[in-house]
């Protein structure tokens, strides 16, 4: 059963702290500098820090962690609600909301990590502010150990020989993106060890954030040695976006954590979605009537074109031709080159054929669903775009 929430108010002076980046067997030292959104502003309060990495703790015990809340308005602004979403994460005491700040007046949020499974958990702290949409977002990070503490030398670091995984930047703020655009970001993955090191997993702590696919994992990168990665950011909301980059490697610090950070935009296109246009090659946008060259043969081919556009991806997963089935004088067929994404103003074609084995007159049937052509894609209006099929083969021989 999850946990109710619980809160403690401690009012005081604002802590300064910075995004956790780093490795993950010890608690980042939130005085150190570092980069990525240290802060997340929602309604005129001020969440510190904007990612809260509770570090290793051990199955069976709960590791504390604190978020600094801030009124940054020159007016009392109430805090309506407050939940977390992640069963290992909690508050440790009881909150009775609303709870009115007056400017500049702060509390704390001190929570706990207790974790149920020996890898990294994610979970998010949602703050909502009296007369604001939506919620600010925390995310919240801690590793489940066993206990164990990891080798080292005397000096109480890791050893010499063993790999050291680095990244550039340290952190990834994507900036202001436009909502439904998609923004990449380059990150390098290093190696400044005397040992191999092994990537296990990459895993983003917010959807909104994702990997290239052709970074494949699991990779090996030797010392000295450095592989990049590409990093993409797709806003769907005008609002601020903090995640977690979390890199298992075997390292002795388990691997890597990088903050990315990015803030959605207002859309800069027109008509935001994806409109898929058809024209055959006799001119229609839903029939295409097929001939013999010059009205002489058994054989006639056509064509359509599916263009979008529109000012968004136009996704095109299938398209699909059925024959009437009580015709036994000829058949259409069709060939496309399988499913694509059209950027706006691209356009792709489908070729149809009609081979007759004697003189045929074909019309088609949309009531039956015969002789047709069936164009599934990701248009809104209408994602299952149908166009009609005949032919005319008199002087077939």
């Amino acid at each position: 059963m999850a946990k109710l929430p619980h809160i403690t108010l401690i009012f005081g002076a604002l802590v300064s702290c910075t995004t956790p980046v780093g490795t993950k067997d010890k608690a980042v030292d939130t005085g150190s500098e570092g980069g990525g959104s240290a802060v997340v502003v929602f309604g005129g309060i001020s969440m510190e820090p904007g990612t809260l990495d509770f570090g290793s703790v051990a199955m069976g015990a709960a590791g504390p962690g604190t978020v600094t809340l801030t009124n940054t308005l020159g007016t009392e602004t109430k805090i309506s609600n407050a939940f977390i979403d992640g069963s290992e994460f909690s508050f440790e005491t009881e909150l009775s909301l609303p709870i009115t700040l007056a400017p500049d007046e702060t509390f704390l949020v001190e929570l706990l990590y207790e974790p149920t499974l020996l890898e990294s958990q994610y979970g998010m702290l949602s703050v909502g502010v009296a007369g604001e949409v939506g919620y600010g977002e925390i995310d919240l990070v801690g590793q489940g150990t066993d206990g164990s503490s990891s080798p080292t030398d005397d000096s109480g670091s890791p050893p010499s020989g063993a790999g050291i995984l680095t990244t550039t930047p340290s952190s990834v703020a994507f900036g202001s993106v436009a909502v439904s655009d998609t923004s990449w970001r380059t990150l390098e993955v290093s190696n400044a060890g005397t040992e191999e090191v092994l990537i296990t997993s990459i895993i983003t702590s917010n959807a909104a954030f994702d990997v290239e696919p052709d970074f494949s994992i699991p990779k090996t990168i030797s010392p000295g040695g450095t592989e990049t990665m590409q990093i993409s950011f797709l806003p769907t909301e005008m609002r601020e976006y903090n995640a977690v980059l979390d890199i298992d490697a075997n390292t002795a610090d388990d691997g890597l954590l990088v903050t990315l950070s990015g803030q959605g935009a207002e859309s800069s296109c027109e008509i935001c979605a994806p409109v898929l246009s058809v024209s055959s090659s006799t001119g229609g946008s839903d029939t295409l009537d097929l001939l013999p060259p010059w009205t002489f043969g058994c054989t006639a081919n056509g064509s359509l074109t599916l263009s979008n556009s529109g000012d968004m991806p136009l996704d095109i997963s299938n398209v699909t031709l059925t024959n009437d089935l009580l015709s036994s004088c000829g058949t259409f067929s069709h060939s496309w080159g399988g499913p694509v994404t059209l950027a706006p103003a691209e356009s792709t074609i489908v070729a149809v054929d009609y081979i007759a084995t004697d003189r045929c007159i074909e019309i088609a049937y949309p009531d039956f669903d015969q002789n047709m052509v069936h164009i599934l894609s990701n248009d809104t209006t209408m994602s299952d775009y149908a166009v009609e099929l005949s032919a005319t083969t008199l002087f077939c021989e």
